[in-house]
């Protein structure tokens, strides 16, 4: 069971993984070419570059509060990747730091979820796949703490 359940963390954090890293490609394109459209911008309802361009594509927006202005995928990236190596890892510390971390990101998520509603009434296909993998980490996060240490 604490193989599965490893497994699963790692194959969720390859996921936010994958999407993080299609993020910062987008991010990237869309500062080298404004006419760029990628395949996230399915209309202007749904619209992933409508987000990436604003304030809130780097530092979650929170920039002046702190001081972090990385683009979001790139956060992404770092993110899944520590993960990913923490899941090697059985110590009863470090489960507690995920949890936690997991918690407070989740919080983030909800806070950009508002965002995506109600300032840019926007649908943002590459933004409601990170706030589900995200949920999906906490989910196997809580799940693995409490399978080794409750």
């Amino acid at each position: 069971q604490a193989y599965s359940t490893a497994s699963r963390l790692r194959g969720i954090c390859v996921c936010g993984l994958a999407i993080s890293v299609y993020s910062l490609y987008v991010k990237m394109k869309l500062k080298e070419d404004e006419n760029y459209r990628p395949m996230c911008d399915v209309n202007d309802n749904i619209s992933c570059s409508l987000v990436f361009k604003s304030g809130y594509g780097d530092g979650f927006g929170l920039g002046n509060i702190t001081q972090v202005n990385a683009p979001n995928g790139a956060i992404g990236c770092a993110f899944y990747i520590l993960y990913f190596l923490s899941s090697f890892f059985n110590h009863r510390w470090l489960c507690l730091v995920q949890l936690i971390v997991c918690t407070l990101t989740l919080l983030l998520c909800v806070y950009l979820g508002f965002l995506l509603i109600l300032v840019f009434y926007d649908f943002c296909l590459v933004c409601v796949t990170i706030y589900f993998i995200h949920t999906w980490l906490f989910q196997e996060v809580l799940r693995r703490y409490r399978r080794l240490y409750m």
